[in-house]
């Protein structure tokens, strides 16, 4: 098994597995927009593209961290049949 194959297995479940958790909502922002009265303090308005790229990142350290512990088995179900087509 090359370790290149193994590598993109890898990467290709880890992307799987992050498209199943936005889809089954992980990362999903459900907080209220922030009123004048909450920003009594001087404090600026939460950034909600800087919510959404932490947000983002999350999943897809989350999908890694999954995926190095044994994934859902999609990475060695791809290299059985890959290297089993291979000439």
């Amino acid at each position: 098994m090359s370790e290149s194959l193994d590598a993109a297995c890898g990467q290709f479940e880890q992307v799987i597995l992050g498209q199943m958790l936005r889809t089954a909502g992980m990362g999903r922002l459900e907080a209220p927009p922030a009123s004048d009265d909450d920003l009594s303090d001087g404090s600026m308005p939460a950034s909600p593209a800087g919510d959404e790229a932490f947000s983002q990142l999350v999943v897809q350290s989350l999908a890694g961290a999954i995926e190095r512990a044994g994934g859902i088995g999609l990475k060695s179900s791809l290299l059985d049949a890959l290297e089993g087509h291979r000439p």
